[in-house]
């Protein structure tokens, strides 16, 4: 099959594959190849002219504005630090979801006109901070967020929150929700004019697997 007349469907690797790879199983669109087995990045689907592309996340965003991807699937908590990147958001999956919070001990706030914030998404953190009228001083953090406090580190952190568990292990108080998090479905803005065909049978089955709310936009 010529690469260049393929659909090409990014995938997170991750907790998000795995939520996802289960619904996709269940259409004409479910991976042939051995995922477990194989070292491939770009694997065959049961459908002729789709490929689905195994990549981190984060890099998600840049292979479908760059086109080199078409579709893909990825978090609204990296879509927020991808702003300035070129993708038409098609559709909210509903899957994985949390929440982006501000954590830290109970009175970070008050009186404070300057916090030393530990993340891994300092734009968005930036954004928000900035919106309360607070100065933040951004550590970037790739994990383990919730001991920075502890050791002083920082003074408070923004990271995604679920149940809460590992906060209240550290001591540490959810403050403030920023955004409600889940996984998002995304388009390179010319694919959806050029392969709109491909797109709406892709739409379309994961409608009848799970979805009911899924449509495509009319224009890019």
């Amino acid at each position: 099959m010529n690469k260049s007349n393929s659909l090409i469907l990014a995938l997170p690797k991750g907790r998000v594959y795995e939520d996802f790879i289960p619904l996709l199983e269940k259409t004409q669109f479910a991976i042939k190849d051995d995922v477990k087995q194989s070292r491939k990045m770009l694997l065959d689907t049961k459908h002729p002219s789709v490929k689905v592309l195994i990549i981190r996340g984060w890099d998600v965003p840049t292979y479908i504005t760059s086109g080199a991807a078409h579709i893909g699937i990825v978090g609204k908590d990296i879509l927020m630090e991808k702003e300035e990147e070129e993708f038409v958001e098609l559709a909210d999956l509903g899957l994985g979801k949390c929440r982006l919070s501000l954590a830290g001990y109970e009175d970070v706030l008050t009186g404070s006109a300057r916090l030393k914030i530990a993340t891994k998404y300092p734009k968005s953190s930036t954004k928000f901070m900035n919106a309360i009228g607070i100065q933040p001083e951004i550590i970037y953090l790739n994990g383990a967020q919730e001991i920075a406090p502890v050791l002083g580190l920082s003074d408070a952190i923004i990271d995604l929150v679920d149940t809460g568990k590992t906060l209240t292990a550290n001591g540490l108080t959810e403050i403030k929700t920023i955004a409600n998090i889940s996984t998002r479905l995304i388009a390179n803005k010319a694919s959806i004019k050029t392969k709109s065909t491909i797109i709406n049978e892709i739409m379309e089955a994961l409608k009848s697997v799970s979805y009911t709310h899924l449509t495509l936009p009319t224009k890019a």
